[in-house]
């Protein structure tokens, strides 16, 4: 005959601080456990008079650097536990960290001041990256680019056009090249910014037309420019907005 046993317990690991990777530090730091749900079960076999322990705790975490929030499942199992060496043991613990997180996965930026539309694309271009999906992930860098022009209002640009017959000449143009451009023009971005965004349409039409693979640090480059067109297209400007509505607020106190 076999006797069975279970319980629950919350928040008996609360507060406890452990040591595992930031999903925004990228590395080790100290993590506190805010909340805990854990489970025990036990199962005792009257014929071969062993039992099988093991047991499962779900953590709520907390960096205590970024304070950024995360989970982890800590699983153990009895059979597990093995003798590996002669001075050494596995201990039968298994941990998981979600969402998963490595050197080689990228952290979604919180740009507050971004439309709606634009966040949401950048964040599923992201989770493309991460699950290697680098087609995708392409695909994704040039709608980012196409959906910024839409949300500034950009609808053409200039470009220089060359003739059959050699010369050339400044024309508008509503495809993607000309709406980078308008990025330039309009004066959002300089004109060597204008230039590497560029490159964010040579990859997107490789990928979705061409079906050609791009490397993970392309992709990862590219990402890092996206981050700095946000920052200095939405992030700078209320920042500046900021800073000047504070001084004129320190101004009036004086």
């Amino acid at each position: 005959m076999s006797e069975y046993t279970k319980s629950y317990e919350e928040n008996k690991e609360k507060n406890k601080i452990i040591h595992v990777t930031c999903l925004k530090c990228k590395i080790p730091t100290r993590q506190k456990i805010v909340v805990s749900y854990d489970y025990s079960a036990s199962a005792y076999d009257d014929r071969s008079e062993q039992s099988v322990d093991w047991s499962s705790s779900h953590q709520v975490i907390q960096c205590q650097g970024c304070m950024t929030i995360s989970f982890r499942q800590v699983d153990w199992c009895s059979e597990d536990v093995c003798q590996i060496q002669e001075d050494e043991w596995e201990d039968g613990i298994v941990e998981k960290l979600f969402p998963e997180r490595s050197n080689s996965k990228l952290s979604i930026k919180e740009f507050w001041e971004i439309p709606e539309n634009l966040q949401r694309i950048y964040i599923e271009t992201i989770d493309s990256f991460n699950n290697g999906s680098t087609i995708l992930t392409a695909a994704g860098l040039r709608a980012i680019v196409e959906g910024l022009c839409a949300s500034l209002g950009i609808i053409n640009g200039p470009i220089t056009k060359t003739n059959t017959d050699g010369t050339s000449q400044l024309i508008r143009n509503k495809k993607l090249e000309g709406k980078i451009a308008g990025l330039h023009e309009k004066g959002f971005l300089t004109e060597k910014s204008a230039e590497i965004l560029h490159e964010h349409r040579y990859l997107g039409n490789d990928a979705v037309h061409e079906l050609r693979q791009p490397s993970k640090e392309e992709l990862r480059l590219a990402i890092e420019i996206i981050e700095h067109a946000f920052e200095s297209i939405y992030q700078i400007p209320q920042k500046g907005d900021d800073l000047k509505v504070k001084r004129i607020k320190r101004t009036d106190r004086a």
